[in-house]
């Protein structure tokens, strides 16, 4: 930028004074009123001092005054004067000086009056008018540059964003065998036309609200006008515009804040980053949140069965998906009753266990000093400690130390006597069972769940786990998500979509749209379920 600047001159004792009482006016403006009640001066120069005392202290804020070369003397001998003003590490130079600056230097005379300067001169693809200075920080902050030249009751806001972001990759939290390998990333404009990119129809809209007294993090919800339900729509509307929050800065701080019950251990939000799975709730008439600075995206309503569903699911033959979705099912249930069943069974039910495998456990635990109860959490808890500590630590390391950190850990428990060899079974392959859930909230859900059933299950045995699982079904068919009941359309029952749930049924089949999600347009397409077969030898 410094090819625009010419040398100063030294100031004269009048013009030091003159800029004090100027700074100690703008001061007591700026002390006086808020500012979305400070308009914008029809001086530059005044704009520019308001602004620099906001950002006072702040090094990398630019003011840079306009000296124009064609400009001519009005009545009063007054030259017109410019300004634009902006943070250094915020916006993307080469915009700035081939679409801002440079033009403005070279305007002709004709251009001196505010109306021709955003429509004639700056040749910038998106500018925005601002009337007042809250609004002139908050777009500074955001990226943009202000431009303004004298005798404009206005400034304008040039959208320069050009602060740093990841290029668009892999999801590494929700990988596929098949499938699109494009994720959203930190930035907002980048996740949204993602999802325009699969979604190229005017019915897709999009609003935009600022949260965070001092982040102003944008936040942007989709959703396909046709297709939504008017009350889930409006609810999260007024549920967005209610938060109040100091510093929004991921969507797990959102989620919290306006999900229907924030005490329940089950997540009522698909959390992904993965653009074909929004777009595909998008379809059924959800709701699609995108949160400026993180490539999680929330989706509402959410019920429990979308936590057991992958994308690849769709991207499989239906039979195979579908002995997939059965398998997981499974798995859940093992992930959350493993050691429970076998601490219930080994200490209130022997008479359960065939008698050479009773026999083999019996021998297995001889010589161990601790109850069951105890050795489950000894094994739980050391695996937990391993899975997090492969997290924390750089990947190629966190691998080899969370599987042969189990390996050593386990194997020495043994061979000291402090844990049986079934234990370690029960409890590697519980852990194991807890990978299978696509879902990484529903999993730490399961995860969390685990510890009250295995001290149920010690207490009361089955009859205590059963208990406890019907406490867990009421609780869960009491849960809504955005006036959606949590465990549909099971309960309630939704006759021509519940099987779509837990089966993945051919294409052809997949007539219907989620009712309980919507019930604009639930005909997905008039597709036969038997497409006719093709005759031998016609074309």
């Amino acid at each position: 930028m410094g090819e625009f600047k010419k040398p100063k001159r030294a100031k004269t004792l009048n013009e030091i004074e003159q800029e004090k009482e100027q700074e100690q006016t703008n001061t007591d403006v700026l002390k006086s009123k808020p500012l979305e009640e400070i308009g914008i001066d029809p001086i530059t120069s005044v704009n520019g001092e308001r602004l620099k005392a906001i950002f006072k202290d702040v090094d990398v804020f630019v003011s840079h005054p306009l000296t124009f070369l064609n400009a001519k003397a009005d009545s009063d001998g007054r030259v017109p004067e410019g300004g634009v003003f902006f943070l250094d590490d915020m916006v993307n130079e080469d915009i700035l000086d081939q679409h801002v600056i440079r033009p403005l230097l070279e305007m002709g005379p004709e251009s001196f009056f505010g109306q021709h300067v955003e429509d004639q001169v700056i040749t910038a693809k998106k500018m925005v008018r601002v009337d007042n200075l809250k609004t002139a920080v908050e777009m500074i902050t955001t990226g943009s540059t202000l431009v303004h030249v004298d005798d404009m009751d206005h400034i304008i806001a040039v959208i320069t964003c050009g602060f740093p972001s990841r290029s668009v990759a892999e999801p590494e939290a929700e990988p596929l065998v098949r499938g699109p390998r494009e994720g959203f990333t930190e930035k907002l404009q980048d996740n949204t036309a993602l999802i325009r990119k699969r979604l190229r129809t005017p019915e897709l809209k999009s609003e935009m609200i600022k949260i965070g007294q001092r982040s102003h993090t944008m936040v942007c919800f989709m959703y396909m006008r046709e297709l939504v339900e008017e009350d889930v729509l409006n609810t999260v509307r007024q549920r967005l515009q209610k938060v109040d929050i100091d510093i929004l800065l991921e969507s797990a701080q959102l989620e919290e804040l306006i999900e229907d019950s924030v005490y329940s251990p089950f997540p009522q939000m698909i959390s992904t980053e993965r653009p074909d799975k929004v777009v595909s709730a998008l379809t059924e008439g959800r709701v699609a949140i995108i949160i400026d600075g993180t490539p999680f995206v929330l989706v509402v309503p959410s019920v429990f069965y979308d936590f057991m569903q992958a994308s690849e699911d769709f991207y499989q033959r239906f039979y195979f998906s579908t002995a997939i979705r059965l398998l997981r099912t499974i798995t859940f249930l093992i992930a959350l009753l493993g050691p429970s069943f076998y601490i219930a069974i080994t200490t209130f039910h022997q008479e359960l266990i065939p008698t050479p495998l009773l026999l083999t456990v019996i021998s297995a635990r001889a010589g161990v000093p601790f109850p069951a109860l105890v050795e489950a959490l000894i094994m739980e808890v050391s695996f937990e400690v391993l899975r997090e500590a492969g997290v924390r630590l750089p990947r190629p390391v966190g691998s080899a130390v969370s599987i042969v950190g189990a390996l050593v850990v386990g194997q020495a428990a043994v061979e000291a006597g402090i844990i049986s060899q079934a234990m370690v079974i029960v409890v590697a392959f519980t852990g194991i069972a807890s990978f299978t859930i696509p879902a990484f909230n529903m999993s730490m859900s399961t995860r969390l769940l685990r510890f009250p059933m295995m001290l149920i299950a010690a207490g009361l045995g089955l009859f205590g786990i059963a208990i406890a699982l019907v406490a867990l079904g009421i609780h869960m068919c009491s849960l809504r998500t955005f006036g959606v009941p949590y465990m549909s359309p099971i309960a309630p029952m939704h006759g021509r979509t519940w099987g779509s749930e837990i089966f993945v049924l051919p294409y052809p089949m997949r007539k219907w749209r989620q009712e309980y999600i919507q019930k604009k347009d639930l005909k997905r397409s008039d597709m036969p379920a038997n497409p006719p077969q093709q005759q031998g030898g016609e074309q």
